[in-house]
């Protein structure tokens, strides 16, 4: 009986260049349940992928119309207070790779590549950006969405039993928490910004979707809020984030207003990832991508507040 002869380095290596295209479809394709930063907080390549490090200025504009004569050379000039910030881009790596049996397998049995490998990876970058993005990276320098030292921080008030926790308080007091939250932000800065969204941990946020306003309510506490607060205008505007669990001073429950908007925050990607050609190594191929990841700037801090004690 012939022997079939084995692949050759060169075989495998057109072989996998054929199944790439497959392969990283399906994984691009895939969505993680627990990776939700490119829902929680507007994304921007603005700075463009070989960008080194972006500078930013948090914004505090003023200006006054004035009626003036069609000659007059007297022109109001808006004036903005800015803050400048120049903040590091880090340059990050994830591959995978198959050996060179794992291809004849496949090729012999006319099977495509498994994506498993290649979704692993993915995975692997997601996770690093959902956990920059959340918490920022204080060693490299990178600021986070939860824990950014430019968003003004409070806590909520004890309630009639003399604790903070939601847990124990009652609907009334929940909405008095949340409607502080974002009137202090509407009041503090005269109108200007009004906070749309409210971000609160896993535990408290089940807790108000799934328990009655009271005994005898056919609402839950979500939908009262929504009801009677005048910034949250849907009950898809209160969202969990993992990552507010113990965000907050002492390891506290934080919640969070803020304003869904790329104009108010956004998080610096300039450089999504992007696997490259396959590499020979030793009896197999590495498929390596690289991405690059500039942490969250909040462009006008004041339209954000974090509250503690939840």
């Amino acid at each position: 009986m012939a022997v079939k002869p084995q692949m050759t380095m060169d075989a495998g290596l057109n072989f996998l260049i054929s199944q790439l295209s497959h392969v990283e479809q399906k994984v691009f394709e895939k969505k993680y349940e627990n990776i939700n930063y490119n829902k929680v907080i507007p994304t921007t390549n603005e700075a463009g992928e070989y960008a080194d490090s972006i500078t930013y200025f948090y914004m505090d504009g003023a200006a006054m119309a004035k009626f003036v004569g069609s000659n007059s050379l007297d022109v109001p000039i808006a004036d903005i207070a800015t803050k400048k910030v120049t903040i590091p881009v880090e340059y990050g790596a994830v591959g995978y790779e198959y050996s060179l049996r794992e291809l004849e397998q496949a090729a012999a049995l006319n099977k495509p590549l498994p994506a498993m490998k290649a979704g692993v990876a993915r995975r692997g970058y997601e996770q690093l950006v959902q956990i920059t993005a959340m918490k920022g990276d204080d060693r490299k320098g990178l600021p986070g969405f939860l824990n950014n030292v430019n968003v003004p921080l409070s806590s909520v008030a004890n309630g009639v039993d003399g604790t903070s926790d939601w847990a124990s308080k009652s609907a009334d007091e929940i909405l008095k928490d949340i409607n502080l939250m974002f009137s202090t932000v509407f009041e503090s800065t005269k109108m200007v910004e009004r906070p749309d969204t409210l971000a609160l941990p896993p535990k408290q946020w089940s807790f108000i979707m799934g328990t009655p306003r009271s005994a005898n309510s056919d609402t839950t506490i979500a939908q009262y809020v929504v009801n009677n607060s005048p910034y949250i205008d849907s009950i898809d505007k209160i969202i969990p984030i993992n990552e507010l669990t113990g965000a907050g001073v002492g390891g506290t429950d934080r919640a969070m207003a803020y304003t869904n908007d790329s104009d108010k925050v956004v998080l610096h990607l300039p450089k999504l990832l992007s696997f490259k050609a396959p590499q020979e190594k030793g009896l197999g191929f590495i498929v390596p991508g690289d991405f690059t990841v500039g942490g969250v700037e909040f462009r006008y801090p004041m339209s954000a507040l974090y509250a503690d004690g939840i």
